[in-house]
């Protein structure tokens, strides 16, 4: 009966998708129509709007709220790209803030008639979100300024005082209460993690990205809902990817600045934001749609690490606009190479036999291995007298310290066998982190 009840209510929302048809209609009057000023499209729209949210509020048709959103943003960002000219970016903000607030205030207007509801509160949780990156070029272009930061600061004020009311209102039976707390909880977050990105400039939408995913893990332990992490893990997964592409490194230029650069705080940030992110993905909130989450956000957190330290190392010694990856031609570069790979083959090894991660020392060993490949098979029929002392140097002391690591980890090994041989029958014996006993 329940099944049925519930295929029943999906079948009733179905007719909501046909409110579509007039505002596909508004869209193409508003792209084919030369209307510099679009109050009056978007006045009839602001009309429909209010029809659908009230056929929310009677007949109960929650769909129609998402409906809605949907095609507002659809209609604002048709006309704002045929249209739009910064000499009157007052009017398009306005109407953008009027939309926006609608969808925001709507549900909590009728606060008691949507107890147990989801989806008008998360259509007024997702309208500021939305609308943000069209108000954000609709100030930057019409009203450039150099505190850019400040736009979602205003945009989290509001979604910060509809997260206590729903937070303090909301009683502790309703059954939609998580849901609608993780909503506004991210709708908050959102805004508050794109402060000092957007005032940094380069990579800002990357940065919001990390931050936001880690905030939404964090948020996780407040409200247990499942979607909370899974959409955390894919914001840190996408922020790691758009900086994985070496694409990046055409679009912005070097900022003729050594090691104090938009590389440092971009790839280190994000970096900070996975380790952080599998940190508070420990158990028991390891599992994410079914894998064990920690150890892919550690790895990747890893790996952009190891890339910002070659980056760092191939504009220190770039020169021009353009960032340059070689390996021939500059021997002081190629000694700086294969010194700070064993360094961090090193300190990966250091932290996996200080915290008994297998991975992380398997991964230092072998990075410690193809440094040493270079050291011998590049460097040394390369390099000259002094760089080649150099480098021969700085790998030879780090490989005996590592060498000497590794010797007292299997000292402690030993030592924890011949404990675990002498602990009583059936005791559980002692495991690696990250491995099941």
């Amino acid at each position: 009966m329940q099944s049925g009840d519930k295929r029943a209510q999906m079948l009733a929302q179905v007719p909501a998708l046909s409110a579509i048809l007039p505002f596909l209609l508004l869209i193409m009057a508003a792209v084919r129509l030369p209307l510099a000023n679009p109050s009056s499209v978007y006045g009839l729209a602001l009309l429909l709007i209010v029809l659908l949210l009230g056929m929310v509020r009677v007949a109960k048709l929650d769909l129609l709220s998402l409906v809605g959103l949907g095609c507002v943003l659809a209609l604002e960002y048709s006309w704002h790209g045929a249209h739009f000219n910064r000499e009157a970016a007052v009017t398009p903000l306005v109407w953008s803030v009027v939309f926006c607030a609608v969808f925001v205030v709507f549900p909590f207007l009728f606060r008691t008639a949507f107890v147990g509801r989801v989806l008008p509160w998360a259509a007024a949780a997702l309208a500021g979100p939305l609308h943000f990156y069209l108000v954000y070029q609709v100030v930057d272009q019409g009203f450039p300024n150099r505190f850019m930061g400040l736009l979602p600061a205003a945009f989290a004020v509001p979604m910060a005082v509809a997260l206590l009311v729903v937070a303090s209102k909301f009683p502790l039976e309703d059954k939609a209460r998580n849901a609608v707390l993780a909503w506004f909880g991210g709708s908050t977050l959102f805004f508050i993690t794109l402060v000092f990105p957007i005032q940094w400039e380069k990579q800002w939408i990357t940065l919001g990205w990390a931050l936001e995913g880690v905030a939404l893990l964090w948020l996780f332990h407040r409200v247990p809902h499942p979607g909370l992490p899974a959409t955390g893990v894919a914001l840190l997964v996408v922020a790691f990817l758009r900086l994985a592409n070496p694409a990046i490194f055409a679009y912005h230029e070097r900022s003729g600045v050594r090691i104090l650069n938009w590389y440092l705080y971009a790839h280190g940030l994000v970096s900070a934001c996975l380790l952080a992110g599998g940190r508070l993905l420990a158990p028991p909130r390891n599992r994410v749609l079914g894998l064990n989450m920690p150890p892919v956000l550690y790895a990747l957190g890893t790996v952009l690490l190891f890339l910002l330290m070659n980056i760092e190392i191939a504009d220190y010694f770039s020169e021009g606009r353009t960032l340059t990856f070689r390996f021939r031609g500059n021997l002081a570069r190629n000694m700086t190479y294969s010194i700070a790979w064993a360094m961090f083959a090193f300190a990966l090894l250091s932290v996996g036999v200080r915290r008994r991660l297998r991975p992380a020392r398997y991964a230092g060993l072998g990075l410690l291995g193809v440094t040493l490949l270079k050291l011998l098979l590049f460097d040394l029929a390369n390099l000259e007298a002094l760089y080649r002392v150099g480098a021969l140097l700085g790998v030879g002391v780090l490989s005996i310290l590592a060498s000497v690591l590794y010797q007292r980890f299997f000292s402690s090994e030993a030592q924890r066998n011949a404990g675990q041989a002498a602990l009583p029958e059936g005791a559980p014996p002692p495991t690696e982190k990250g491995q099941k006993p």
